[in-house]
């Protein structure tokens, strides 16, 4: 189910927060009505996830099980027999990058393999659950923290709601069990508290108007411009500039979402996203991009690998092989590992020549950050090198900047307006955005500064009103693919 739906916005939400704040009326025990709104929160999410294809459940559902099972084990096991808790531990890495590997990984690995020996074993063409990377390291993290008694295994419901928590089970954020179980165990937080519910609907539109609103007619450039066989110069970079800015709105508009939703069942979810493009490195740009993730890949990858205690020379090959491994969590295509490899490149070199960089004019770093990203996240959205290829080709191609191709990256079949219309109406469009992503507030500044008057209601009720008229385009979040 989609956040940006008509079932999810005026069925599915309005029903599971009804359900949950009548709960107290039927229920007067504290404890007991807590874990009545866990188990109804655990119901409604496993609807949600499988809501356009029941299988979904089956492997979410198996993943629970045996994650749990083995982390009860490793805590049983961890004083009396420390070999069996290792085992159990061992065990449930292999469980999960099985799963992953197999639904995420096993017809890329197949494709190279059929492509390096000449051979011609058949592809399975498996349906990625949605989601599973996320639900997946999120549970790897789970097993790691547990076997080193950073954490402890609590009841099987509280492990079921860490997991399925629908605002965050698809596309993150990425949270931890020590973070969110003491809130779905705090009594305090299970009756209806009306400035939580106020700012997690204002929150929820932000993120519904970047969706539905931004992203979802941003994604009509970038798709008609990647479909493009060749592109002059102008229409390439406005493809390439509309895809940083979809991905952005797409994903942190997800995240608000998310945590508009958290709010309005008075719990905490982390920020995802704190403007990035305004970051003068790219180190910055990665502390303030799907921070969750960031915070993950540190404390489960790049930490454990050594981090910036073994020197310079270790410090750079453990943050190339961290972003290395992140450009393959992101997908199975070989498009992928290049930008997590450029991106980890880029990170490490930016290290040993912070002090030269700290040098050059802030807005030339903040500007010089945001193109070059601009070109790998062209990288990241091609299918194919040879997509990859067409688009750097009209980056480049500076005796061909054919400005009437915009109409081609306007053309949506309904209008068809004069190109010097197109024009003005793309170019207008990618200005006022960028003058959004560099100068205007971030969701979490919006959210500090809320307070609940008759603007604040106007803005939300406008921004609500203007993205239902947009839910008729049928789209999906980019990291559902992930």
């Amino acid at each position: 189910m989609v956040f940006s739906s008509y079932v999810f916005i005026f069925v599915f939400m309005p029903l599971v927060l009804l359900g949950f704040y009548l709960l107290p009326r039927l229920i007067s025990s504290g404890s007991r009505l807590r874990t009545a709104q866990n188990l109804l929160l655990i119901a409604a999410s496993l609807i949600f996830y499988g809501y356009y294809n029941v299988y979904y459940l089956f492997i979410i559902i198996a993943s629970i099980l045996v994650n749990y099972l083995l982390a009860l084990a490793m805590q049983c096991f961890d004083l009396s027999r420390p070999a069996l808790a290792k085992t159990c531990f061992i065990l449930g890495i292999l469980f999960n990058v099985f799963l992953i590997g197999y639904f995420k990984y096993y017809d890329f690995f197949i494709e190279n393999v059929n492509f390096i020996f000449r051979s011609s074993f058949a592809l399975k063409h498996l349906l990625l659950p949605l989601g599973i990377s996320f639900f997946t390291f999120q549970q790897l993290s789970f097993l790691v923290s547990v076997y080193k008694k950073d954490e402890k295994v609590e009841g099987f419901i509280s492990y079921c709601i860490f997991v399925l928590f629908f605002p965050q089970l698809v596309a993150g954020p990425i949270v931890l069990y020590s973070e969110m179980i003491p809130q779905f165990n705090d009594q305090s937080r299970s009756r209806f508290n009306a400035d939580n519910m106020a700012s997690g609907l204002y929150m929820f539109c932000i993120g519904l108007f970047k969706k539905a609103v931004i992203a979802d007619t941003l994604a009509l450039f970038v798709d008609n411009g990647f479909a493009q066989s060749s592109l002059g110069m102008a229409a390439a970079w406005s493809t390439s500039v509309s895809y940083a800015l979809q991905i952005y709105f797409d994903f942190s508009g997800y995240s608000d979402m998310a945590i508009g939703l958290g709010r309005m069942f008075n719990i905490d979810i982390p920020y995802n996203f704190l403007s990035p493009y305004k970051s003068e490195s790219f180190g910055e740009l990665w502390r303030r991009w799907h921070i969750t993730l960031g915070r993950a890949l540190s404390t489960y990858i790049y930490i454990p690998l050594g981090g910036s205690r073994k020197g310079a020379v270790r410090t750079f090959i453990n943050t190339f092989l961290t972003f290395f491994i992140s450009g393959l969590w992101h997908g199975a295509a070989w498009t992928f590992v290049l930008w997590g490899t450029i991106q980890g490149l880029f990170i490490a070199m930016e290290r040993p020549l912070r002090k030269q960089l700290a040098r050059i004019p802030r807005t030339l770093r903040v500007f010089t950050t945001f193109v070059i990203f601009v070109l790998l996240a062209t990288i990241f959205r091609a299918e194919n090198f040879t997509q990859v290829g067409t688009v750097f080709s009209g980056l480049v191609d500076f005796g061909n900047f054919n400005i009437s191709q915009i109409s081609a990256l306007v053309l949506d079949n309904s209008f068809d307006f004069p190109t010097a219309v197109d024009i003005v109406y793309l170019f207008s469009l990618l200005a006022a955005l960028l003058f959004v992503v560099f100068r205007c507030k971030n969701s979490k500044e919006m959210l500090e500064s809320f307070s609940c008057n008759g603007k604040t209601l106007a803005f939300t009720v406008f921004l609500f009103c203007f993205s239902v008229l947009h839910l008729s385009r049928e789209s999906i979040f980019i990291y559902f693919n992930f």
